[in-house]
């Protein structure tokens, strides 16, 4: 079934700034429903239904800057903050994102937030812990993969 929904779409025309409502079916916004038969079988939605696929291992220690260009050769990305965060509560068969017993001890994993020479990192103890450093240090990291 499909449901038409308002889109406001901002214009600009001979100096005026206002709106224009175009019809657009609920399709057109939605994302494709993923699940884990859907993501490549090193990775899983990073919750039900998300199109965004998260690696299952966390990847060796490896400054930001090489954890990121690692991610992007292999088609993906570092994940986002609250991507991460999503993943380490909801998704299932991760191993290891915050000290949850699969792994030899506790680490911090990279995050994509970075200004400055400085990027956020998250997990170590708990899916909430956060922190920061500066990306030329080592940690581990998982790429996340859009669909």
């Amino acid at each position: 079934m499909r449901i038409a929904t308002a889109l406001l779409v901002l214009i600009a025309e001979c100096g005026r700034i206002g709106y224009d409502q175009r019809a657009v079916t609920n399709d057109a916004l939605a994302a494709p429903p993923v699940d884990a038969a859907t993501c490549p079988s090193d990775t899983t939605p990073i919750t039900s239904g998300s199109s965004v696929c998260v690696e299952l291992v966390e990847r060796g220690n490896a400054p930001w800057t090489v954890a990121r260009d690692t991610c992007a050769s292999l088609g993906r990305r570092l994940c986002a903050d609250a991507e991460w965060a999503i993943a380490c509560t909801d998704a299932s068969g991760l191993v290891d994102m915050a000290n949850d017993g699969n792994g030899a001890s506790p680490e911090w994993e990279w995050v994509a937030e970075e200004a400055a020479g400085v990027a956020q990192k998250r997990g170590y103890s708990a899916c909430a812990s956060m922190s920061s450093h500066q990306v030329i240090d080592p940690y581990d990291y998982r790429c996340c993969l859009d669909l």
